[in-house]
Order: structure tokens, then C-alpha cells, then sequence
């Protein structure tokens, strides 16, 4: 009896070693290694992630789905942005900001009274230096049909920016609208670059002969190297004369750079994606049909804080570029015939940006600012890493157009920038304004200063 007792425990705990050892095997099968083992993952990856329960009409009726809490993008990153102007009158693009908070900015000429004017309470503002300033002695040349005229009064004032050292800067293009559609030619003489002290006085007025700036350019965007003679960079976005024009500050000569090169000029068949929906262009002007959004060339604009580099982009593409100014300086000419050709050789593609951008600009620790708006967003390119990090994202970023870093007086450092819905005007919608007022300056606290590019 003692031996067949103990048989059959041998006999049970056998079986019991086959049934735990086929156990182990089966569950083994799942058991994976982490294969690469876990990392540190890319930083800023889930700056817009939360989770949040569905609302009832999304999440149907079963409790334990209505509970569920599902991974969400918030639409908001970065420090968070101030409104510290609305727009109930003209359509803003440009904006400048002085070292005492002065508050600059300029308008499309179209029935605008007038160009460029000076914010001077929260919701209106004031032509600057003054209305005569503004107030040219007409619009169209009647003796050259289809044409602006000469005038050193403003015309269409595209860019306003305030230097390095205090001064405020208008790009005039030279080339207002007629009844809010045509675009007059320009004129000699009225594609101008006008220079005025925070006073109101003009101190100088640089013009461009036919040879830089021709009758269907289009001068979008400026920045200011002080340092030496002193040098200006302006983007001409026109698709027909895509290129840089480089401006000698101390005698006021210009020329031109990079003219049709694949860095300035619109990407073809580009279709950028505003608010979720792609934008394509619906001209109110025959042929009256939908067309990519092609025909805007070179436009945002930056020079590095060191002045050893400008950058800039297309609005219709998503490729940031830089060239050396070093080959910017030196005008094209029978003493420096290869000019042209090291110019366009020394451009250097950074990559794609994520999104179409309109303005750039520059901090002093080197940080080039880019708006996204495709993103309702403005990211940055780090010179030093070759990366575009986030900086701010917010749903009311609608179209960001003209950033400005300003150092105020109180030690603080802003990044201003306008928000104008320029996809939503009736260029783009078939003649229809499906734009909302107001219009927007919204400023966000940043760690750099201005980069003042004076020494």
C-alpha cells in the first residue's frame, strides 16, 4: 500500500510538472524583449497632447465609452500670447515696434486714407508721421495708363520695421490698387524706401531704378545691417521677377541677386492647408478660376544676428534658405562679372519647415523666428542644431504675417506679430471677404533680444 501511495504521488506530481512546464510554454510565446529598449524619446513631441472625454454626440451611449478619456491635440503650445492691439478699421501687414513700446505698423493701399500709421490706442490708430505724408497727388498716372506715379509721398506701404538703432523704415512698393483689385504698374520714383526718426522727420529717401525694380515687382519684406556703409535686403516676391534687391545705405545704389533662382521663386503646384482645409487661389478677375496657390515668390525675410547670413522662403513653398550676405554685397558688374554666379552657387537649402511661412525674423541669441501658418503657429530654426523647434501654437494665430523682436526700455523682450486672415480676403475667395474683424497684434515674451545689428 506504501508503495502505491507513493507511486501516485510521483504520478500527480509529474503531471503537475508537465501542466505547469506546457503552461509556461504557451505564455512564453508573447513574451517579447523591448527591442531597441526604451530611450529618451525627441523632446517636445507632446507639447499639444492631452486626453479628454468625447462629448456626448461623439462618444454614443455606452457609459463605459462616454468615460473613456481619448488623445486629444490641444491646438495651444509655448508661452501664451497677448493681445495688445485689435484692427476694426484697415487690414494690417506689417508692424514695428520701438525700444519705448511705440507701436508701428502699415496697411495695402486700397481706399485706405492711409498707408502707414502709428497705433495709438488699443483698437485705432493714426497715420504717421502724418496725413501729408500719406496723401499722394493721385493714384493713377493719367498720362500712362495702368500706371502709379512718381511721388515721394506713400503710396503702398508693404513693410514697416524698426532698426537697431530706433528709426522707423517704410517699404513703399510704389504700386496701389484701383477699386481694391488692380494693382497699378510701377512708376520710377514711386518704389521707395523712406527712413523717418521716431520725431516724425524723414532723414533720407532711397529710390530704385527701372533696372532693379520694375513695373510688375513686387517689394514685400526688408531688414537692416548697420554695421559698415550699412546694407538693406528687400524680397521681391513678384512670380515674374522673384529675387533679392540689396541696398547700399550710404550712397543709396541697389541692385539685384538671385533673380529667378530656385530658392526665391513659388513652388509649383503648391497647396497650402489653412485651418485644416486647403487653400487654393479663386481671383475675382477673369478667367475667374481656381488656381494654385503660386503666385507669390521670395517673402519673409531675416538676417542673422551676426549679419553673416539672410535668410528667407517663398510663401508658396515650405523650404527655409540662407545665403552668405558676403556675396549679396558685391553688386554685379563688369569689375565683378562672376557676381551673379557665386551668389547663386553659396545658397544653401535648410530643408522643409513644416509650413508655408510670411514672416521671419531674429533674435540676438541667433534664433530665426517662422510663422506657420498652416499651424495657426510660429516655430523657430536653431542655426546650431539645423532644427526647427515649436515655439508658440494658438488658435488665434490665424495667418501670422509680420513678426518684430523689440528690447524695451524695461529690460523685457517681446516677439510682436500680426494675425490678418490673408487667406480669407476676396483675392483668395472668389471676391467674397470672409474675413472677421478685428484684426490682430499679438505679442508672446521671449528669452533673446533684438538684434540690433548696429556693431
Amino acid at each position: 500500500m506504501r508503495y502505491r501511495l507513493t507511486f501516485a504521488s510521483v504520478l500527480v506530481s509529474a503531471i503537475s510538472l508537465v501542466g505547469a512546464a506546457t503552461a509556461t510554454q504557451n505564455s512564453g510565446v508573447f513574451n517579447f524583449p523591448d527591442y531597441p529598449p526604451p530611450g529618451t524619446p525627441p523632446p517636445n513631441q507632446t507639447l499639444a497632447d492631452s486626453v479628454a472625454r468625447l462629448p456626448p454626440s461623439e462618444a454614443g451611449r455606452d457609459p463605459a465609452l462616454r468615460r473613456a478619456k481619448i488623445h486629444i491635440d490641444t491646438g495651444k503650445y509655448g508661452p501664451e500670447i497677448e493681445l495688445v492691439h485689435a484692427y476694426y478699421n484697415f487690414w494690417p501687414t506689417g508692424v514695428g515696434v520701438s525700444s519705448n513700446g511705440r507701436i508701428f505698423t502699415c496697411y495695402p493701399r486700397g481706399n485706405e486714407t492711409f498707408t502707414l500709421g502709428e497705433v495709438n490706442s488699443p483698437t485705432t490708430e493714426a497715420p504717421f508721421p502724418n496725413q501729408d505724408a500719406n496723401t499722394p497727388p493721385a493714384f493713377a498716372n493719367a498720362s500712362n495708363p495702368g500706371f502709379s506715379v512718381a511721388t515721394d509721398k506713400l503710396l503702398f506701404v508693404q513693410s514697416v520695421v524698426v532698426d537697431g538703432k530706433d528709426r522707423v523704415w517704410a517699404l513703399d512698393t510704389g504700386r496701389p490698387r484701383v477699386n481694391g483689385t488692380v494693382i497699378n504698374a510701377a512708376a520710377p520714383g514711386g518704389p521707395k524706401l523712406v527712413g523717418f526718426d521716431l520725431n516724425g522727420k524723414r532723414f533720407t529717401t532711397i529710390t530704385f531704378p527701372a533696372s532693379v525694380v520694375a513695373a510688375d515687382s513686387s517689394l514685400n519684406d526688408v531688414r537692416f545691417d548697420l554695421r559698415g556703409e550699412g546694407f538693406a535686403y528687400i524680397t521681391d516676391s513678384s512670380p515674374n521677377r522673384a529675387g533679392i534687391v540689396v541696398v547700399n545705405l550710404s550712397n543709396g545704389e541697389s541692385w539685384r541677386h538671385l533673380d529667378g533662382h530656385p530658392s526665391v521663386s513659388a513652388q509649383s503646384g503648391f497647396i497650402p492647408f489653412h485651418n485644416g482645409v486647403p487653400t487654393y487661389l479663386h481671383p475675382p478677375t477673369e478667367p475667374n478660376a481656381v488656381e494654385f496657390f503660386t503666385r507669390f515668390a521670395v517673402d519673409g525675410i531675416a538676417l542673422s544676428a551676426d549679419g553673416e547670413f539672410l535668410y528667407y522662403t517663398p510663401l508658396a513653398g515650405r523650404h527655409l534658405f540662407r545665403v552668405p550676405t558676403s556675396v549679396l554685397k558685391v553688386r554685379p558688374s563688369a569689375t565683378n562679372p562672376n557676381a551673379i554666379i557665386l551668389a547663386n552657387q553659396a545658397v544653401q537649402d535648410l530643408g522643409e519647415t513644416g509650413s508655408h511661412a510670411d514672416g521671419l525674423e531674429t533674435d540676438d541669441q541667433g534664433f530665426i523666428y517662422l510663422g506657420a501658418p498652416e499651424h495657426n503657429a510660429i516655430n523657430r530654426f536653431n542655426p546650431k542644431t539645423g532644427m526647427i523647434e515649436p515655439f508658440i501654437r494658438d488658435p488665434a494665430i490665424q495667418w501670422p504675417d509680420t513678426l518684430s523682436v523689440v528690447s524695451l526700455k524695461s529690460r523685457r523682450n517681446f516677439l510682436y506679430f500680426t494675425a490678418n486672415q490673408l487667406w480669407l480676403g476676396p483675392d483668395y475667395q472668389n471676391g467674397t471677404d470672409l474675413r472677421t474683424k478685428p484684426y490682430a497684434i499679438f505679442r508672446v515674451p521671449i528669452e533673446g533680444g533684438k538684434a540690433t545689428q548696429t556693431t
